[in-house]
C-alpha cells in the first residue's frame, strides 16, 4: 500500500518538473515575486481512507465536482487566497462541507493548516491569514473536503 506521504510527494515532485521543463521550453526570464504568486495544489487522496464527502467533492465519486479546480494564491506575502475555478452552478455538497487546506513546505513538512467556512454558490472563495514565517516557506498545499 503506498501512504499519502508517498502520492503526495510524487505529485509534487512530478509538477516541479513539468513547470521547470514548461518555464525552460518558453525562454521566461520574468522573475517571480515571492509575496505575490500562485501556489500549486492537489487534493488529498481519494481513495483508501477518503471520506464520502471528499470523494464526493472531488468528482471521483457520485457526480461532478464542486468546482473544476482551485486557483490558490499568496497575496503581499501575508494572505493566501484560494479560489474556484469553474464552479458547479449548484451541488448536493454546498452548505455541507468546508475546504480543510494544509501548507507544505519545500521539503514536504506540513507547516500550516486551515478550515474555511462551509463552502456553496455563493460563498467559495476563501482568505487565510498567514504568519510571515508560513508565508516565506509555503511550497503547495493540499485541499480537503470535510463535513461542516
Amino acid at each position: 500500500m503506498v501512504s499519502a506521504m508517498c502520492i503526495r510527494a510524487h505529485r509534487r515532485s512530478t509538477a516541479f518538473a513539468f513547470l521547470l521543463a514548461a518555464s525552460t521550453a518558453c525562454g521566461s526570464s520574468t522573475a517571480v515575486d515571492p509575496d505575490n504568486r500562485e501556489i500549486p495544489w492537489t487534493y488529498g487522496p481519494t481513495t483508501g481512507t477518503a471520506s464520502s464527502e471528499h470523494l464526493r467533492g472531488t468528482g471521483s465519486r457520485g457526480g461532478a465536482a464542486i468546482a473544476k479546480g482551485w486557483k490558490c494564491r499568496l497575496q503581499d506575502g501575508k494572505r493566501l487566497t484560494v479560489t474556484p475555478y469553474e464552479l458547479a452552478p449548484s451541488h448536493p455538497l454546498f452548505g455541507k462541507v468546508a475546504m480543510g487546506v494544509s501548507l507544505f513546505d519545500k521539503a514536504g513538512k506540513e507547516i500550516g493548516a486551515f478550515v474555511s467556512p462551509a463552502i456553496s454558490a455563493q460563498a467559495a472563495t476563501f482568505t487565510f491569514d498567514l504568519t510571515d514565517a508560513v508565508a516565506t516557506q509555503l511550497w503547495d498545499l493540499v485541499i480537503w473536503y470535510r463535513t461542516v
